[in-house]
């Protein structure tokens, strides 16, 4: 009987006149003639013995001659290979290969524990092309959802299936903006680390994935357990990762992720020192690892540019504009990725082109400001950030050029952005401010009387103790300004902008250079409508800020840079102590306000005996130095 059914299968590959690769018939053949040289070695047909002796050498390694495992080894083998290396190269062929060995129930039979494998990891694929390759997109991802579901549903690999899941769900989301598919993703993950022991390899997968989609939660809805738990998780999870696991990369950058977020909420500088630490770790660790490459230095570029806007060095914008410019010649982020790249690409150039004023930054602000907005769906949760990225764009060329088509694009640009916040405080708050101070420059029509509104809204919108506030309200307070008539009945509104600095400037949470602005623009108001000694105080609040302007982590070029929008604070501050016939007081803001950076330098070098006669004291100095800063 044997040999009746290879002999059939050998002469239809004969008659199809099939490459020995792509005959499935021949396999079958190979298969059977393997097994009956076992007894009847004669019986093989001459042209097939050398094929049979090597299966009879793969079978005694151990290996499978069933054709469906041949095509399943291959698909899987494609598959590792997008993970870690070329996604568009490999993708295709693997996904392809998948659907062969599913459509056709002959390969893997109902039952067959390969089939819901093969299901899964179907799944994995299409979720990587919509997430890593220009032409996935949500059927895709749909697909890789349902998939991943049916799986599970007749597969015995429950844990596996519902990691799969539970990153399917996630990459939806980014997708959709779905919040029951983010809670669902949230659900699978703390099922499966309940089953799963800490010192399981799978461990560190998972709690990798929960980390960042509970960061993502944080990031809608601002829970702080969700965000300390992220950060939790994605710390354990790169520690625990051994230096030769491709996935390393990923973990650090999931952690520098949630730190950042933790940096956001809180306002602790060591977060985020170490989240930029962290996402250059990520980048060391990918660089044998080119399909991974460009979301991870994507992400350090981000993390460069936050930093660079709390702390202004200016080589941190620098490299922050190197390394996105590096993730998008990569060419391999997929469609939602990419739009974020060069979103915040865009504005890291705006960024440069206010401070250097070179053109080609506000080129390159427009272009890609531009792409990012028309790349962005409906209803993709980034929406509103890439269309309020676009307006600041417009604004900059508006300010260079004082063309007022770019001052109305970027007025209906930032419309759009608050639309496309609906509910969110957060991200409503700041893009209200932003539309308010886009119609206070336009002065057209009613539009002072919508800046007002709209600046108030979004300071209400915020909690008191919010570090967003501080520049809400100091934006509130010029949009008042700005409206204020010239004669009397503008007083009122110059008493409630000088009452917003003063708030402003008297909350802790907020960064130091807002609380700065504030209270130097408190002064200002208070000296123009002679009060000197309310302006006295807030010019003296003022000057005691400017020593915490200029951190010790940031470069002299930058500290410089960071002072000069504030070389009239120290004479100002003097002037006003004289009006109040205060000379000594004078000299001292003078003093103070004149030499930060002489301060710092004497402060930061311990007296010479000190170091000698008490080294361990002398570190101890220099750390809670830095630590104050």
């Amino acid at each position: 009987m044997a040999l009746t059914v290879a002999e059939l299968y050998w002469r239809r590959h004969q008659a199809s006149h099939a490459s020995e690769g792509d005959s499935e018939d021949l396999g079958h053949a190979v298969a059977l003639y393997t097994m009956i040289a076992e007894t009847a070695c004669d019986a093989v047909p001459e042209p097939l013995r050398p094929l049979v002796a090597q299966a009879a050498e793969q079978l005694a390694d151990g290996a499978s001659l069933d054709p469906a495992d041949a095509l399943v080894d291959e698909a899987v083998d494609r598959l590792e290979a997008a993970q870690f290396g070329d996604p568009a190269a490999h993708l295709d062929e693997a996904i392809r290969l998948f659907r062969t060995l599913l459509d056709d129930e002959h390969r893997l039979p109902p039952g067959d524990a390969r089939r819901p494998m093969a299901m899964s990891n179907l799944g994995m694929a299409l979720r990587m092309r919509a997430e890593r390759t220009e032409h996935g997109d949500r059927t895709d991802v749909d697909e890789a959802v349902r998939l991943t579901r049916e799986a599970l549903r007749q597969g015995d690999d429950r844990g596996t299936f519902l990691g799969n899941l539970m990153v399917s769900l996630g990459t939806r989301y980014a997708w959709t903006g779905d919040e029951d598919d983010l809670d669902e993703a949230v659900l699978v993950g703390e099922e499966i680390l309940g089953a799963v022991a800490s010192d399981d390899p799978r461990w560190a997968v998972h709690a990798s994935n929960l980390s960042g989609l509970l960061r993502i939660r944080f990031d809608d809805r601002g829970t702080e357990p969700d965000l300390d738990e992220a950060v939790r998780l994605s710390a354990a999870a790169a520690e625990a990762t051994p230096d030769h696991d491709p996935a390393r990369a990923l973990r650090w950058s999931n952690l520098s992720n949630a730190l950042a977020a933790r940096f956001d909420l809180r306002r602790y500088p060591d977060d985020l020192d170490a989240a930029v630490d962290a996402g250059r770790r990520a980048v060391i660790d990918v660089a044998s690892q080119p399909g991974l490459l460009a979301p991870v230095v994507a992400n350090l570029s981000n993390l460069l540019l936050t930093r660079f806007e709390h702390w202004g060095e200016t080589a941190d914008l620098d490299e922050a504009i190197r390394r996105a410019r590096d993730g998008l010649a990569t060419g391999r982020l997929g469609a939602p990725a990419e739009a974020a790249l060069r979103s915040n690409l865009g504005n890291a150039h705006r960024c440069r082109f206010d401070i250097a004023r070179d053109p080609q930054d506000l080129v390159m602000a427009l272009s890609l400001t531009r792409e990012a907005v028309e790349a962005t769906g409906e209803h993709e949760p980034q929406q509103a950030s890439r269309w309020s990225n676009r307006a600041m764009a417009l604004m900059s060329a508006y300010e260079g050029s004082q063309d007022p088509r770019y001052l109305q694009e970027a007025i209906e640009a930032g419309r759009v952005a608050v639309e496309a916040a609906g509910g969110d405080a957060n991200r409503g708050s700041k893009y209200l401010s932003n539309l308010a101070i886009l119609l206070t420059t336009r002065r057209g029509p009613g539009d002072l009387k919508e800046a007002t509104t709209a600046a108030t809204s979004a300071v209400t919108m915020l909690q008191p103790d919010d570090p967003a506030c501080a520049i809400r309200l100091i934006n509130l307070a010029g949009v008042l300004l700005d409206g204020a008539p010239d004669a009397d009945e503008g007083s009122a509104s110059r008493g409630v902008a000088l009452q917003r600095y003063r708030q402003a400037a008297a909350m802790a949470t907020a960064a130091t250079s807002v609380r700065l602005t504030a209270a130097q623009r408190a002064g200002d108001q208070a000296a123009e409508a002679a009060d000197w000694t309310s302006a006295l105080a807030s010019y003296t609040g003022a000057v005691e800020l400017l020593e915490r302007l200029v951190t010790r982590r940031i470069s002299r070029r930058s500290k410089e840079k960071q002072l000069s929008g504030h070389v009239q604070l120290a004479g100002d501050a003097a002037a006003t102590a004289l009006n109040l016939k205060a000379p000594d007081r004078a000299i001292a803001l003078l003093e103070r306000g004149r030499g930060v950076l002489w301060s710092q330098m004497i402060d930061s070098v311990p007296h010479p005996d000190l170091a000698i006669r008490h080294p361990d004291l002398a570190g101890r100095l220099a750390d809670v130095a830095s630590a104050l800063d």
